[in-house]
């Protein structure tokens, strides 16, 4: 009777498995189709909201200051109509602890500020939002905005708009003299009204585009000499006696634009910075860094939201604001199960393998993989492949 017994259980448990391999495939299939043929938004728990700080009231606010705007035109190449204005302005730290701009409710850092002659170590780390600078032309009409603002105390900044910016606005006489304004953030102040009449200055085109930049932040009385000056630093610190940005300088320039140090040459064609930027392997035009099918995806996403509410998620649940890195996550862990499934059922280590592979490529359409990745995976697999099953031929 035990045996009888002991016989049906055994053909029961081998009926289950022989269903559950069955329809094994049939599940993988179906979550495969529903994460590449689903156009749903992903919806995430919104997060908890921030508190709204208190602004701080019109008495109590920080003074600022713009020393000078320069705009230049044609920096991408002499032809385009691209257009910078490089602005000298100064957020003061002030000369006693924690007064100013350099305290804890302003900067991400704020050590160095409770000194007696404040020095802060971070004076790069001003928050984000609460200041901007704003070009405006002369009817008070907002073409260009940059948010960030690259440091407290004395410094640069840039404000860039690409074609046609320079004849639509930058160079337009009829649009001229236009102005650049530092704006306090409503969130975190009180501002005055009419915010575009106070903390600006003047823009003043050079034109020579690029040579003109060039003079301008090498020159021994140009704008980064005259930044120079108002630090109190000692004579050639931001530009030599021979006239080159030295690498203290060049930390400025870059601040306010990003790869300032390969397009400002003077009328020779030659860099106008002490490191220069010759290096090697740099004097050819890299191709295929731009895939197609890669930049319609990333399109696809962005127009779909999922990656704004994944960065949600990210952002409010596990730490980092990257999105991409946790659907990712999501996938790996629902590719692992399936491969140790698979495993355990077949007892076959190439289909776990596959069966891994396959449940992780429609993280592509949300971030978690790219086209890259993706063939340079298949180019290793497919060179294994090969090797495995040679070789298993030759034995044979």
């Amino acid at each position: 009777m035990g045996d009888s017994t002991r016989f049906k259980d055994s053909k029961t448990m081998i009926f289950k498995k022989k269903i559950f391999k069955r329809f094994l495939p049939l599940l993988l299939i179906g979550v495969f189709c529903i994460s590449n043929f689903s156009h749903s938004a992903l919806l995430a728990q919104q997060p908890t909201p921030t508190p709204t700080p208190t602004p701080i009231p019109q008495p109590s606010l920080p003074p600022l200051k713009i020393y000078e705007a320069l705009g230049y035109e044609g920096l991408a190449s002499h032809t385009s109509k691209d257009f910078l204005v490089l602005v000298r302005y100064e957020l003061p730290i002030g000369e006693s602890p924690n007064t100013e701009w350099c305290k804890s409710e302003f900067l991400e850092n704020s050590t160095g500020c409770d000194e007696t002659i404040p020095n802060p170590s971070f004076p790069y780390s001003l928050r984000d939002g609460m200041i901007s600078a704003i070009f405006y032309d002369n009817n008070d009409v907002l073409h260009m905005v940059q948010p960030k603002v690259p440091r407290i105390g004395n410094g640069l900044l840039g404000i860039y708009a690409d074609a046609p910016a320079s004849t639509d606005f930058g160079f337009n006489s009829a649009l001229m003299p236009a102005k650049v304004c530092l704006v306090l953030s409503d969130s975190y102040f009180t501002p005055y009204p009419n915010s575009n009449n106070y903390n600006c200055a003047r823009v003043r085109n050079e034109n020579n585009g690029t040579v003109s930049l060039a003079n301008q932040v090498s020159s021994d009385s140009g704008i980064l000499y005259d930044l120079e000056t108002e630090i109190g630093l000692p004579l050639n610190t931001l530009v030599s006696a021979n006239g080159r940005v030295t690498p203290s300088g060049q930390v400025y320039l870059e601040e306010a634009l990003s790869g300032i140090v390969t397009i400002a040459r003077n009328a020779n064609g030659e860099t106008v910075f002490q490191l220069g930027v010759n290096r090697p392997n740099q004097s050819f035009d890299p191709t295929g860094y731009n895939v197609p099918l890669q930049a319609s995806i990333d399109q696809e996403i962005e127009a779909s939201k999922i990656s704004t509410n994944l960065n949600i998620i990210s952002g409010q649940y596990l730490g980092f604001d990257n999105g991409a890195i946790t659907g990712g996550l999501i996938f790996l862990i629902l590719a692992l199960v399936v491969a140790v499934v698979t495993m355990a059922t077949t007892k076959n280590g190439v289909m776990a393998l596959v069966m891994f592979a396959v449940t992780m490529l429609p993280s592509i359409f949300i971030g978690g993989l790219s086209i890259a990745f993706l063939f340079t995976f298949l180019s290793i697999f497919i060179v294994f492949g090969s090797w495995f099953w040679i070789r298993k031929a030759g034995a044979s």
